[in-house]
């Protein structure tokens, strides 16, 4: 699966590649072709091959299989592009490389890979833009070009639910599979509406989904039971972009799941330093020089109040060996790496093996 990872240099040659050469605007061809064709591009619509995957990167070696970059760390951020919010996707673009930069120093060892998608109103034609994990330059910023943001604000609540039942019911992460959770963020100045209905979750993620994807999914969920399933596989958050959402989302998903931020600009510190702490590979005394003066009081209250340390605490408790680049897996299905004693056994007899010649 490769060995890239992000780099400044290979962003901004995406940039010229794609032809993003302004800092606004980034989405307006797409904007155009999904209003003349009724489609999103495939690379950001939920209802081609809905399911979303963070997966181990893995190259042969030796009749098995290593490690190649780190472990994946899953790390989706959901924004709202309704009303005043309709230009986040240009603030997203910009601010990339400081977010990967960001996350990568706080997840040392770890593989990022980060789904940025986009959420509007049921009333609009799109309502949801959700891009496969990626964790090279070039594949975020054509899937971010090719972002279709709606703009509409037909009334407050919105409906980035659909976006959470997408991370729950949609996703399938390694971290997940080896007892650990990945990272989901709402980012909004809204509230959203309560319901979720069957006919929208065929339109948004396809016809078929319940005959293929959910075909085990006997009713549909409410939104509490979404929340409680987000929050089994993520370390789940709602960043607020005012006082009043941000008591509505502790409503729905409890005091220490909300920040409030300033501005959007403020997500690449306020973003790893919710990772760093729940990681455990930042101490709390660290948060304010971290998110800068520009951050206000609250911000820097709020981050100190989330449940600091709950990922080293699964670390702990399922005792799973996190792999590291260079480990060996013995087959490339398997959930641990192969011990260091195990792994050096078996490269002998691959050695020994390949010695062999026949007459």
């Amino acid at each position: 699966m490769g060995t890239g990872t992000f780099s400044v240099d290979s962003y901004r040659a995406a940039r010229r590649e794609y032809g993003v050469m302004h800092d606004v605007g980034i989405t307006k061809e797409a904007e155009e072709r999904a209003q003349q064709t009724g489609k999103l591009s495939e690379i950001v619509d939920p209802a081609i091959d809905p399911v979303r995957r963070s997966l181990i990167r893995l190259a042969p070696h030796q009749k098995k299989w290593m490690v190649t970059v780190g472990c994946p760390m899953d790390i989706e951020v959901t924004c709202d592009t309704t009303g005043s919010m309709g230009g986040e996707v240009d603030t997203e673009m910009a601010v990339l490389p400081e977010l990967y930069e960001a996350v990568a120093k706080v997840l040392p060892g770890y593989d990022p890979q980060l789904c940025l998608g986009i959420f509007g109103d049921v009333l609009d034609d799109f309502v949801l833009c959700r891009p496969q994990f990626e964790m090279e330059a070039p594949k975020i910023v054509r899937y971010l070009k090719e972002m279709a943001p709606q703009r509409g604000g037909y009334d407050e609540p919105e409906d980035p639910q659909y976006a959470m039942f997408a991370r729950a019911y949609l996703t399938s992460t390694y971290v997940n599979r080896i007892g650990l959770k990945g990272y989901h963020f709402v980012v909004t100045d809204a509230t959203c509406h309560t319901c979720i209905e069957r006919e929208e979750i065929k339109r948004i993620f396809g016809k078929e989904i319940f005959e293929n994807e959910l075909k085990d999914m006997t009713s549909i969920p409410t939104l509490q039971e979404v929340i409680s399933k987000l929050k089994d596989n993520t370390h789940q958050f709602v960043l607020a972009l005012n006082s009043y959402v941000a008591s509505f989302w502790r409503e729905l998903c409890g005091d220490r799941s909300v920040v409030r931020i300033d501005s959007t600009r403020q997500l690449p510190a306020v973003i790893s330093a919710i990772i760093g702490l729940t990681e455990g590979t930042m101490d709390i005394a660290e948060i304010a020089e971290h998110l800068g003066r520009s951050a206000s009081t609250r911000v820097v209250e709020d981050i100190a109040y989330i449940d600091i340390g709950a990922q080293a605490r699964l670390r702990h408790k399922w005792r799973i060996p996190v792999p590291k680049k260079g480990d060996i897996f013995a087959h490339k299905g398997d959930l641990s790496p192969m011990q260091p004693g195990d792994a050096a056994e078996a490269d002998t007899e691959a050695e020994a093996t390949d010695q062999i010649r026949y007459l």
